[in-house]
């Protein structure tokens, strides 16, 4: 049997990145997505003996981290009356050392715009982003998957409006 540590440390491993760029996605800037990116890890530490293997690790993982996000994301906003405008030039996005067919920049304002969804909508596209599959997505915010997919097409419409409206 895999140890504790062993374990996390092959979860950790194969599920940082996703999970950054999810908590980005959420909070739209580095700091409190580094922040939260801590607080989901240290839930995954501290729960990961609990976990049963009946699902997916990743799936798992993605609640954890969906519901986290979104109780922090709530705590923020209560705390301090965040201005609408995030600040772009703080964002630093993770390298996956895949080449980009968009500038940064780009990157950096579907970020924002993400950010601005509604929370369930945040952590729909971040798992869409991510490659999952329509089934796993329903999987994890417990939809069924005709929903999600009419979800995806209404979030990718209003994402579309909203980036091209920089554009002008």
């Amino acid at each position: 049997m895999i140890n504790k540590k062993a374990k996390f440390k092959n979860v950790y491993e194969n599920s940082k990145d996703k999970i950054y760029r999810l908590c980005l996605g959420f909070t739209g800037n580095k700091m409190d997505a580094d922040d939260l990116f801590q607080e989901v890890y240290i839930k995954v530490w501290n729960n990961l003996e609990s976990f049963r293997d009946e699902s997916n690790i990743n799936t798992w993982i993605y609640r954890i981290a969906s519901n986290t996000a979104i109780v922090f994301v709530s705590k923020q906003t209560k705390l301090s009356n965040k201005n609408d405008q995030i600040e772009v030039e703080n964002m630093i996005l993770v390298n996956d050392n895949s080449e980009s067919l968009y500038s940064d920049k780009m990157i950096v304002k579907l970020y924002q715009t993400i950010s601005n969804l509604k929370e369930k909508d945040r952590i729909i596209i971040s798992l869409l982003l991510e490659k999952n599959s329509y089934s796993e997505i329903a999987e994890i915010i417990g939809m069924n998957i005709s929903n999600v997919g009419v979800r995806i097409s209404r979030i990718k419409k209003t994402l579309t409006k909203k980036m091209n409206s920089y554009g002008k």
